[in-house]
Formats: structure tokens, C-alpha cells, sequence
């Protein structure tokens, strides 16, 4: 009973497979906006991801960003 308390360290590795698992939800055909990095199709980020380049970590910390306000309910404040 006491482990169900413990809390298990997620790896980046599993971090990478959840973006991943994320980007496959979004539409195909669609072009998403990376600021000055440019315009990537779902397939080239599921790429980028994978391959953990820096347009992939960004799109890592957006994403886990969007999960921790999510988490901390500020997604649903007015």
C-alpha cells in the first residue's frame, strides 16, 4: 500500500511518447505555426519529437506547459 504513494519519476522518453501520442490527436492537413521556427504538418513534428531537436523540445515544454495549466485548472477560469 505504501508504494501506491510513492511517486514514480516520468522519463523523458516517456514525455516524448505522451507529445507524440498528443500530435496524433491534431487533424491532418493542417500546417502549425512554430513563432519564427516556421510551419510543420503533424507528421514533421511527431518527426521532430521523436528525434528531440530543438523544434521538438519546444513543442515538448508547449505542450507540457499546456498539461501543467490544465492540471492546475486554469484552462477553465474566466
Amino acid at each position: 500500500m505504501r508504494d501506491m504513494y510513492n511517486k514514480k519519476k516520468v522519463t523523458d522518453e516517456e514525455i516524448r511518447q505522451l507529445v507524440v501520442a498528443r500530435l496524433r490527436s491534431f487533424p491532418s492537413g493542417k500546417k502549425i505555426s512554430i513563432g519564427s521556427d516556421g510551419e510543420f504538418s503533424k507528421e514533421e513534428l511527431i518527426d521532430r519529437v521523436s528525434k528531440n531537436d530543438p523544434v521538438g523540445n519546444k513543442i515538448i515544454q508547449i505542450q507540457l506547459s499546456y498539461l501543467q495549466s490544465f492540471k492546475e485548472g486554469l484552462i477553465f477560469e474566466e
